[in-house]
């Protein structure tokens, strides 16, 4: 044991990258997504070995996520090694931490060299868990669109089963499932939530872990499924998701907070999915009524946004005193509206050419996700335009300074630009948020009062379909055997 910390202590890469690569996400991932929501950050405990073990919706930013918003600590992960083999790219992911695992697929027939890398890769990790370090791992080993939890694989126990072992069983690894949700993930300032969910360690699998590795990694891979399902929501039928989605905006307000519309949409999917199973033509009639409702909709010119308002003068009161203000202080942070122009610009530029050509592969039979896909280029995109223009908005403050002034005044006015660089984005990134937040409410009241008669027809419509979508769920969840919001058994008689 001795020299396996004398090894990582001599190989462990300097501090300072990882800290900048840190500050770099966390900066980058509060301006591309609105409200990032965490609960249950005090359940990572403080000092014991941990492997954060997520489910993987969203390529890169979820890598972004875990390794800023859940704990203060050092993030480590492991990753696919095509990431940490690549040539400069897979330096600086070595460099802040990452550690490459070989997936079968990727390595077609030779399989004995998978799993070599994989031994590698084991022992890598064994000793930042010896060290008392954090590991962060996506549990499904892929990233796609599909809106429920793949199989979570044997690995991300395997890691921490060989490190307790190396520790005689005294070390204390606690596996600690993570849920990641987004409202909308291909959109800018989308809303995140990150749910943590309770630690779980080797006592609480089996009482005597030495007896038997393979029971103890297929208990701990079982539990931790579980866990994570509990924390995500989980649409098994992809023809259903539509439904689900549109029955739980029905439910409540879409300015809720994400926890609040997770857990709502946790028990419609429960509720109808299994309705679905038992009794299909009662999910088919809430179907066709709602479709009958948008169509309403459609005909009176009218949103759901419009009809759900109950005071609407009110509504457009508050919503054009909103537009006043954010409206005003909008325009004096045109600061930051020209500081963020190319990283914005080069943001939607690549997530847009990679959501084509992803979709064009799909045309042809290929297999990756234009989302997942649209995602990961965007966010490339805006790191490449802020590569870009920082040091070159820099640089000219720092010319046009000098001129006039001298190089001490130019070198003293450039650090302080630099400094407001991407805080004065995340001024205004936040503050358009809420003029448009307050746009579309105008408009929505404005429409409400345009139709006021067909609007409070719909309302009825609206409050109707509501009723038996709430008679549903309180069935479901009182039968015998159900899952409850909190995703644990109901007791039956």
């Amino acid at each position: 044991m001795p020299c396996l910390h004398g090894w990582y202590a001599l190989f462990v890469p300097r501090g300072w990258l990882y800290r900048f690569a840190r500050t770099l996400f966390d900066q980058t991932i509060r301006l591309y997504y609105g409200r990032i929501e965490v609960t249950g950050r005090d359940r990572v405990p403080a000092a014991d070995p941990v492997i954060l073990v997520a489910n993987h919706p969203n390529s890169v930013a979820d890598a972004c996520l875990v390794g800023t918003q859940i704990t203060g600590r050092r993030v480590n992960f492991i990753a696919k090694d095509t990431l940490t083999r690549a040539p400069v790219l897979g330096w600086l992911a070595r460099s802040v931490g990452v550690v490459g695992v070989a997936r079968p697929m990727e390595y077609g027939g030779d399989k004995e060299l998978a799993r070599e890398r994989n031994r590698r890769a084991v022992e890598t990790c064994v000793p930042r868990l010896l060290a008392g370090e954090v590991m962060a791992i996506f549990g499904e080993g892929i990233s796609t669109d599909a809106r429920h939890l793949h199989v979570i694989r044997r690995g991300a126990v395997r890691f921490g089963y060989a490190a307790e072992q190396a520790a005689g069983f005294r070390l204390g690894v606690a596996w600690v499932p993570v849920g990641i949700s987004y409202s909308a993930k291909q959109r800018f300032r989308s809303d995140v939530l990150i749910r943590i969910g309770a630690p779980l360690r080797l006592r609480d699998l089996h009482p005597d872990p030495a007896a038997g590795e393979a029971e103890v990694v297929e208990r701990g891979t079982e539990r931790l499924q579980r866990e994570i399902g509990d924390l995500v929501v989980n649409i098994e039928k992809e023809e259903l998701g539509g439904l689900i989605d549109r029955a739980a905006d029905l439910l409540g307000s879409p300015d809720a907070p994400m926890e609040s519309r997770v857990e709502r949409q946790q028990r419609v999917a429960r509720a109808l999915q299994q309705v679905n199973r038992t009794e299909p033509r009662r999910v088919a009639d809430l179907e066709t009524e709602l479709a009958r409702y948008d169509r309403r909709l459609l005909d009176t010119g009218l949103t759901d946004e419009a009809v759900r308002q109950r005071h609407p003068t009110l509504a457009l009161w508050q919503s054009l005193r909103g537009l006043l203000a954010h409206g005003t202080l909008l325009l004096l942070n045109l600061y930051g509206w020209i500081n963020s122009l190319l990283p914005r610009w080069s943001s939607y530029l690549l997530g847009g050419l990679a959501r084509r050509i992803e979709e064009s592969r799909k045309a042809d039979g290929g297999t990756r996700s234009p989302l997942v896909q649209q995602v990961a280029w965007s966010t490339y995109g805006g790191w490449l335009g802020a590569a870009i223009a920082l040091p070159a908005q820099i640089l000219i403050v720092f010319l046009w300074i000098s001129a006039g002034r001298g190089r001490t005044t130019g070198a003293v006015v450039a650090a302080i630009y630099a400094l407001t660089l991407i805080p004065s984005w995340r001024i205004y990134v936040e503050r358009r948020d809420l003029f448009q937040r307050h746009l579309g409410r105008t408009r929505e009241a404005l429409r409400f009062l345009r139709n006021a008669r067909g609007a409070l027809r719909l309302q009825a419509d609206r409050r109707r379909i509501a009723r038996a979508l709430r008679a549903l769920l309180a069935e479901h969840e009182a039968a015998p055997g159900s899952r409850g919001l909190e995703g644990r058994e109901t007791p039956g008689p």
